[in-house]
């Protein structure tokens, strides 16, 4: 008998905690993690399909561009790509309302070209500062619109840049010498 009432709170416990945790779902989601999702998802896509993930955390014109993109814009963009993450962070978060905020984020990646052929270390790596509206409706928050954006990419260069053929790089002795203070110079001509 005080074996199965041992048992019963047992359930009744793990029912209880089970239905608390799973129940902590998308609603619990910050703006600031929806973002991450959203990014998370989009890097490593490897088929058409998860597009459908990206939409649930997206509304308003993010959601509408994602639905209106074709299968084959979906592939080029998220999937042919191959990313390494470097580095993601929060610049600022703005709330505009309690139902309304924006997140500035930062992300360091390099792209590894659509077969990876690229070794990392060969690879450019891009930078990026965006700003999403992210709004909450019906007790969670989506991406709604991308407000700004900022990119710039770093590309390798090799250790040794060289001369071009027939050019000449000047030596100690073939430096030219400074002009003289009073020395006036010479009109160029067109």
């Amino acid at each position: 008998m005080r074996k199965i009432r041992l048992v019963s709170f047992f359930s009744f416990l793990l029912l209880f905690g089970c239905t608390k945790m799973c129940s902590s779902g998308r609603e619990s989601m910050t703006p600031e993690e929806v973002v991450q999702a959203y990014l998370d998802i989009s890097l490593n896509m490897t088929e058409v399909g998860q597009k459908k993930e990206l939409m649930k955390l997206t509304t308003g014109n993010l959601k509408n561009a994602l639905e209106g993109a074709s299968d084959d814009v979906i592939s080029s963009a998220f999937i042919k790509q191959n990313f390494k993450l470097d580095r993601y962070s929060v610049v600022e978060r703005r709330d505009r309302t309690p139902r309304e905020t924006e997140i500035t984020f930062q992300l360091s990646y390099r792209n590894l070209g659509p077969e990876k052929t690229v070794k990392l270390e060969d690879a450019p790596q891009t930078t990026t500062e965006n700003t999403v509206s992210v709004v909450k409706r019906d007790g969670a928050w989506y991406i709604a619109d991308v407000l700004g954006k900022k990119t710039s990419i770093d590309f390798i260069l090799g250790d040794e840049i060289k001369p071009a053929p027939g050019g000449s790089d000047p030596g100690p002795a073939e430096e030219a010498a400074p002009a003289p203070a009073d020395a006036t110079p010479t009109p160029a001509t067109p």
